[in-house]
């Protein structure tokens, strides 16, 4: 029975050996049949994209994998993220990336008409937004060596390049609508910023200190690993915020340049709710759980109240939460009214407490105390609002693996 099994293999191994002789090229990649190819570069199915109006849709197109040339981009693992320093955006090989489209179709929900996106030659598009009019979307197209913010008009499906300077796409998202659709809040790469920098002859040991305790770490990858790393994550992760004209492309700078883990205007447009990473970084988790400053700034970028000091979050117990303020967001339907969550267990699940969190609000002119909304038996998930002003708040029982949402008037 063994050498019948030998002999399968040897022949399977020979007619593999074969098969390659006579099908590959002199040089190159080897490919399977040509029916095998065919299924795997069969384009998926369109991602659909809704306008505010619920009156059309967008049909995203996209390839079915990405391209060698993608994935052979140089690539930077930094803080969790993975960078492309040609394009200052994530690079395609990361778990976190938005997809790759290559063509957009408006389609009109009553009738089922249909009209093609004009786009930039060699489309590598990506990040798409609709105006809270609905009359326009705004997408990020990607160069060989930088990002372009491009802007689409719903009713004719006629695009244009908005802005050539280069947006800073690494930490996500890099734009968002303003107010009620005339202009964006973008992160650009800092003009003049200089050369990246350079990895030198080190100067003494990389020292690495545990002060006591314990601590529950997950375990996570490309993470900072030295000063080195550092300058670099500040380097690429640095941005400039502008407000830019829709029409006009326009240009704004809002404060100095400043590495924004968010950056998100207020409904009316004349706040932005800013979450800026502050140093020592920590080389044991992603920049998400970096010690952070949340701040309101003015149009002009001056702080308006500084909403809470987050600390790095690499002592946060298992299932837990970082204590105090956390999850910030603005309410959609007021001006300018801050809400955020924060523990009344000191974060930890194991601690018996008769309530767990606490929802808060501030308003503009945020001169006075924030007030308490509701407070949760269980761990708040989640925190929205219908039209009419009704509040969907969720909450999570760990333990039991519950879920349950309140209506809140």
């Amino acid at each position: 029975m063994r050498n019948r099994l030998i002999a399968v293999v040897t022949l399977v191994l020979a007619a593999s050996t074969a098969f390659a002789q006579t099908q590959a090229p002199a040089s190159g990649y080897l490919l399977p049949p040509k029916v095998i190819v065919d299924i795997l570069d069969a384009p998926p199915p369109p991602i659909v994209e809704l306008s505010p109006t619920k009156d059309l849709v967008v049909l995203l197109q996209r390839a079915s994998m990405p391209s060698i040339a993608e994935l052979s981009q140089p690539m930077l693992r930094l803080a969790g993220l993975r960078i492309n320093p040609r394009t200052n955006g994530q690079h395609r090989s990361g778990a976190a990336v938005y997809p790759r489209y290559t063509s957009f179709t408006i389609k009109t929900i009553a009738d089922g008409s249909e009209r093609k996106v004009t786009l930039p030659a060699s489309p590598s598009l990506a990040w798409i937004g609709f105006s809270p009019d609905g009359k326009r979307f705004a997408f990020t197209q990607h160069r060989d060596n930088g990002i372009e913010l491009w802007i689409a008009d719903t009713a004719t499906g006629q695009a244009k390049s908005i802005t050539t300077a280069p947006l800073n796409a690494a930490l996500g998202t890099p734009c968002e609508w303003v107010g009620n659709g005339g202009s964006l809040l973008c992160e650009f790469v800092p003009a003049n910023r200089g050369a990246a920098p350079v990895e030198g002859v080190p100067t003494g040991p990389n020292i690495q200190e545990h002060r006591g305790g314990i601590a529950p770490v997950r375990t996570y990858e490309d993470l900072l690993t030295s000063a080195h790393d550092e300058a670099l994550f500040d380097y690429y992760g640095t941005s400039q915020l502008a407000f830019v004209d829709a029409t006009s492309g326009q240009r704004t700078p809002v404060g100095t340049p400043n590495l924004f883990m968010t950056a998100a205007p207020s409904p009316d447009g004349q706040f932005i709710l800013v979450r800026r990473a502050r140093h020592p970084y920590s080389w044991l988790v992603p920049y998400q759980n970096f010690a952070a400053n949340i701040e309101v700034w003015d149009r002009q970028g001056a702080t308006v109240k500084q909403i809470a000091q987050q600390p790095v979050a690499d002592h946060v117990p298992n299932g837990g939460v970082l204590p105090g303020p956390r999850s910030f967001q603005w309410q959609p339907l007021a001006p300018a009214t801050v809400v955020w969550a924060e523990a009344l267990d000191n974060g930890d699940p194991k601690n018996k407490v008769p309530h767990r969190d606490k929802i808060m609000t501030m308003s503009a002119p945020f001169t006075a105390a924030p007030s308490e909304m509701a407070r949760t038996e269980y761990r708040v998930g989640n925190v929205s609002w219908t039209d009419g002003g009704a509040v969907l708040m969720t909450e999570n029982d760990r333990a039991r693996r519950w879920t349950r949402t309140w209506v809140i008037d």
